[in-house]
């Protein structure tokens, strides 16, 4: 019995051993074969803010590269952590895929619900941007150094539009730190939401990064006054730095393309391979600079590094400005 119960265990072992073999070659075949219908990709905030701006923009583009339609689709809320959940729960087959800013990054922290960033694969880098401060065009303040001294000789009076968890507090709460300033935070889901609010006088200042503000901008509805970057730039509209203006600030936001950990690599390889190319498009960035927003593109290993240096950089200021959520 004993030497019959030993042959059956071994057997069992093998005919696993081959199932898992046989798995392993179809999954890769499916690959290879990729994509071979629509791909949907995720957007965590509303139509109309910057992240979906970009998305679009890209997908537009990632389309003809990939051979495939790429269908943009918001699920905004919680700061970004429903849409991210989405593509965290998706089945990874590469076709959800995730278009995130920073806030997948400063939502680990500042959300009472985090998520993640073991629960994705990154794929590539395709976007970054300083932040940028605005008011609205008909506001008393013709610079930042305006837009602070009034801040300082009436605290606790500027309205700051500003999405919770996501980068616009980060930004918001580093400008107020290091401009000696006091505001009172107004919360919006995107940042649609609060550039719109800021053209009608809702609010006073919003924090978010320039593309979010070209079309307001050119309308003459909102002024940017400051950039947080080390240089003025001409995709920018050579609008001047916070430091110009007397406030040491200097921090960025990015977006990037995300699926669900677990991926295939082949498949991620091909995903990035078709977003280089989309990248590269002169039409994607001749209306990336159009929009205000700078093109970058970095996969492997060399994105992998400027996530983990962006979630340093971001957590480290959330726990200097003590942002951390009570998490349960």
């Amino acid at each position: 019995m004993k030497g019959s119960a030993s042959f059956l265990k071994k057997r069992s072992k093998k005919l696993l051993s081959v199932v898992l073999c046989v798995a392993a070659i179809i999954t890769h075949a499916k690959a290879e074969d990729y994509p071979t219908k629509p791909l949907s990709l995720i957007v965590p905030f509303p139509a109309g803010g910057r992240t979906d701006l970009v998305a679009r923009i890209v997908a537009q583009n990632l389309q003809i590269a990939i051979g495939q339609s790429v269908m943009v689709v918001n699920r905004p809320g919680a700061s970004g952590v429903l849409g991210a959940n989405a593509v965290a729960e998706a089945v990874p087959d590469g076709y959800t895929v995730g278009f995130f800013s920073s806030g997948v990054v400063t939502a680990q922290y500042t959300v009472p619900t985090p998520i993640s960033l073991t629960k994705f694969d990154l794929v590539a880098i395709v976007n970054a941007d300083p932040a940028a401060i605005a008011v609205n065009a008909a506001a008393p303040w013709q610079s930042l150094k305006d837009l602070v001294i009034y801040g300082r000789e009436h605290p606790g009076q500027l309205r700051a539009g500003i999405i919770p968890g996501a980068s616009a507090q980060i930004f918001g709460a580093g400008f107020a730190r290091a401009a000696g300033v006091s505001m009172i935070n107004v919360p919006f889901k995107g940042d649609a939401d609060g550039a719109i609010a800021l053209a009608g006088g809702h609010i006073d200042v919003h924090f978010a990064v320039p593309v979010a503000y070209k079309a307001l901008a050119d309308s003459g509805k909102v002024r940017v006054l400051a950039i947080a970057a080390d240089a003025r730039s001409p995709l920018y509209g050579d609008i001047p730095t916070c430091k110009e203006n007397g406030v040491d600030l200097s921090i960025a936001a990015f977006h990037g393309v995300f699926v669900p950990k677990g991926t295939d690599l082949v498949l991620r390889e091909k995903l990035a391979k078709a977003l280089h190319t989309a990248l590269a498009s002169p039409a994607l960035q001749e209306r990336m600079n159009d929009t205000g927003a700078a093109v970058v593109f970095l996969d492997g290993s060399a994105a992998q590094r400027y996530l983990e240096q962006q979630d340093a950089t971001y957590r480290s200021i959330i726990d200097a400005l003590g942002l951390r959520a009570p998490q349960g």
